[in-house]
Order: C-alpha cells, then structure tokens, then sequence
C-alpha cells in the first residue's frame, strides 16, 4: 500500500510543502479505501516527521512508532474500528496544551474523520481556526461529503484518486504474494474493486466473489416481468458495493463480447481485456440479450447507484431503477 501511495499527487504536493517549509496547519486527506485509512494517513504523518524512508537508525525508530500508534508526538485517533466522538476532540484539545516532547511539532492523526458527527466537528472547529504554533492535523476521510463546509474551509485538501486497476493487481500480488490465490482471483478482485485496494482486498480475503459473480449474472439475465423477484432473491447480500461492482463488470465484458462479435477487427481487443473469461458463455448469453447501446449505457446508471448507496439510499430500490433503466433503454433500442 505504501508504493502506491508514494506514487500519488497527493503524497508528492505533501512533501513539497514540507520541503519548501510552507505546511499548512490542517489537510484533510481523501481516499475512498476504510480499510487502509488508517495506515494511509500514518504514511503521510512520517513525512511530517522527514522518516518515510527510514533510512537511518533514528528515522526506522520514528517510523516504527508512528506504524504502532505509539510515538509521543503523533496521536492517532480513534481507537481501531470506532467514531470520532466529542470525548476524543477533548483530549486532542487538552494534549494541544503539552508541548511536543521529542521534536518541533506535534501532530494529530483523525481516521475516519467523514464518520465523525458533526458535534465532534464543530468541538475540533476551533482549534482548526486558531491552531498553535507548531501543531498540525491530518484528517483521513473516505468522503469529503460528510464533513462540515466550515471544516473543509479550514483545510488543505489531499485527494488520492481511484487506482487503475494494474495498480490495484500489483499491490495486490505484493500483499498476498504467499497466500494461494490463483491470477485469476486477483485479477478479478481488483476489477471489482472500483479502484480500491481495500475493495479487493475484502472479496479475496472473504471469498465471497464466486457468490457475487453468481447472483450479478442471474441479476443481469433478468427481464422486466421478472426483475423485482430478481432483484429481491440479491438484495440481501452482505457486500453491497462490491456488488454493484460485479454487475459493472459484467456488463462490462458482455459489451466487449458484443462489439468483438460484431467487429473482428476488435476482436482481439475484446478478448484482451475480457475480466471474465472462464464465464464467457454467460458473458455471451447476457449479450446476446442486450443492444450495445444498453450495454455501454449500464456502466452510467450503475454507476449513479453506486452514488446513491455511497449516500445510504435504499439498496433494492437502487439496483432495482438501474436495472430498470437498462432494461428499458434495451427495449427502445430493440
């Protein structure tokens, strides 16, 4: 995770402002991952404390520390797997007070300050406004939409963009280079993963993507008459993002069956980038059921109810009008 987030814009522009002394006092740093947040925001704080490479005995022990979550003058919070609550802006606001006890400068670390209610934001407002010499926050958000307008006025944003997915695929094969997932497995994971490698790494290490596959494929097969039965017998399912992901890819490789079929030219094209080979009957069935123009146009309304669940709205509901819409434009088109 490290390698790749060394190679974002945001890490560099972070450096650079640290090099040049021009840091701002609050950042607010998105990336749409809640799995690695948490790390990824120490990752940014080791460059605030010149030790991301840990390329001597000191700088290796900050860097330790602050992967512990335990150096004295970067406080991490909250505690793994909880909320930023009003109590934890207090302690921040009374450690303020202590003068930082190794270095120059004392840093907070918030992750994931988007699930922070906005009691909690508005108590840290404050300080944002008038921070002491020498203090400085990183925010960690997967969402810049929760946090309050006056917060996101008081910060410099630090936006880390959805991964490609070669990217995705080699971080992957890095992380679980001795795990017995097969290339197949991996590559499928980060092609679900929207450009998140927490993403991919949940469908492997859940093993949940044979049954997402599955009912993405029964999902997709369904005609109007039958979609609500369809789209109930899915809706229960557990990862509801990575679902909508599945349906992407799905219709995703029906459409480059379609156009390969259609086009020999394109043919190779199509193959070379087919995410579901081993499913190319059912990839080829949902074609055979589709316009291209339906096809290509389900990646624009999935895409708006992937929006839409992202907001809490009704899971059923959501793919059950994406659906709809699909099929409706196949029936004009046809």
């Amino acid at each position: 995770m490290q390698t790749l987030l060394k190679e974002t814009n945001a890490y560099r522009l972070l450096k650079a402002e640290r090099d040049k002394n021009r840091l701002h006092h609050a950042y607010l740093l998105l990336l749409d991952d809640k799995r690695n947040l948490r790390e990824a925001v120490k990752i940014f704080a080791k460059l605030l404390f010149f030790c991301e490479e840990a390329d001597t005995p000191e700088r290796a022990r900050i860097s330790s520390l602050i992967d512990g979550e335990v150096f004295s003058d970067s406080l991490v919070f909250p505690k793994t797997d909880k909320k930023f609550t009003v109590a934890e802006t207090e302690d921040i606001l009374e450690e303020i007070s202590l003068k930082p006890i190794e270095g120059g400068k004392k840093v907070f670390l918030v992750a994931d300050f988007a699930e922070a209610t906005a009691q909690a934001q508005n108590k840290l407002l404050k300080v944002l406004e008038e921070p002491p010499e020498n203090v400085f926050f990183l925010l960690g958000a997967t969402s810049s939409y929760p946090v309050l307008s006056t917060v996101l006025s008081r910060t410099e944003k630090l936006e880390i963009l959805p991964f490609t997915e070669t990217q995705v695929g080699d971080c992957l094969r890095r992380l679980y280079k001795d795990k017995p997932f097969t290339q197949r497995e991996l590559t499928l994971s980060a092609a679900a993963s929207s450009g998140s490698v927490g993403t991919a790494q949940n469908i492997l290490d859940g093993g949940y993507y044979k049954d997402l596959t599955q009912k993405a494929f029964e999902l997709c097969s369904a005609g109007l008459s039958t979609l609500p039965i369809a789209v109930k017998k899915a809706s229960d399912i557990k990862y509801k993002k990575e679902f909508l992901s599945f349906l992407k890819l799905v219709f995703r490789d029906a459409f480059l069956y379609k156009a390969e079929t259609k086009d020999s030219s394109f043919r190779s094209v199509g193959e070379k980038y087919f995410v579901l080979p081993t499913e190319r009957d059912k990839v080829r069935a949902v074609s055979e059921n589709y316009s291209l123009s339906a096809l290509l146009y389900a990646q624009e309304a999935l895409t708006e109810a992937e929006k839409e669940v992202f907001f809490n709205a009704n899971f059923p509901q959501c793919i059950e009008i994406a659906l709809s819409k699909i099929l409706w434009k196949n029936k004009s088109v046809l």
